[in-house]
This record gives structure tokens, sequence and C-alpha cells, in this order.
């Protein structure tokens, strides 16, 4: 009989680690399965597990304890783990925020928007391209347009 890793965290079905470099399971603590997403086999146990980051290969721990945050209180899929480290994945936080207000004031501000929002535009558009964030010909072209404005706005006396 499988048990899943009931009574020993090392026991633990390995794709629950997908990827992982090194497992602490000096770490492990229990885990409150009936809080859990599954389909099939809960987490019995929540163990340090270091990773290395999909965007910038470093390696990351994700502990028991965020794991814990994560599968129990924000109730993701037991199996789902962390494709980033931390600090990645509040930057991919913050250049979403950045993409939702590029798209909500581009159309506005390149038609009538005044100074102040074309460089606080364009400046969402340089941020996003300093996070590394792969962005489509139109907003390189959009930038340029906006770069244009904010020229010929300035050099008005």
């Amino acid at each position: 009989m499988i048990d899943f890793g009931i009574n020993d965290p090392r026991e633990m079905p390995l794709h629950f680690f997908f990827g992982v470099v090194h497992m602490d399971y000096r770490t492990a603590v229990r885990a409150r399965t009936d809080k859990q997403n599954c389909s099939i086999c809960p987490r019995y146990w929540y163990v340090d597990a270091t990773f290395v980051c999909e965007r910038c290969a470093e390696e990351f721990t994700f502990t028991a304890q965020e794991q814990r945050l994560w599968y129990e209180e924000y109730r993701f899929w037991v199996d789902s783990i962390p494709k980033h480290c931390l600090t990645c994945r509040r930057d991919a936080r913050h250049a979403k925020v950045l993409r939702q207000e590029y798209d909500r004031h581009i159309a506005e501000v390149l038609e009538r928007g005044d100074l102040e929002s074309r460089k606080r535009l364009a400046a969402v558009i340089d941020r996003l391209c300093e996070f590394g964030e792969a962005l489509p010909a139109r907003v390189h072209d959009n930038r340029r347009r906006l770069a244009e404005q904010i020229a010929r706005a300035e050099s008005r006396p």
C-alpha cells in the first residue's frame, strides 16, 4: 500500500518537488490536509526545498512556511511549485500592474494626453523593458510616438 509519506516526509511523491535541487527534511512540518486543494494525493508535510529560478537562474528556497501559506491559505493545488524566486515573482506582479496601467491609458494619452501623462506612460514602458518583458512591437512603436510628442511639447515656447 502506498501511503504518500503520511508518516515520513522522505516518502512523499517526488512530483511535489519536481526540479528540486535540495530538500532539507530537518525542516519538515506536518500539513493540515483538510485545508488543501488536491485531487488525489495531499501533501502530508511541508519541507524546505531549494529550486533554481527560471528567470534569473539563482537558487531559492521554497520554505515549509511558504508552502503552508500557498496550499492552506491561498489554496493553490498541492502539486504546484514556484518557478521563480520571490524577487522575480514580485517583479512579475509589478510588471503586470504596469502593463495594466499601460493598457488602460495608452489610447487616450496618445490621442489627447498632457505632457505629464505622456511622460508617465513613457516611463511605464521603460520600466517594463527594464523587467525584461517581451513586449509587442506596437508598444515600442507607441513609445517612439510618445517620445516624439514629448519632444514637440517641450520644444514649444
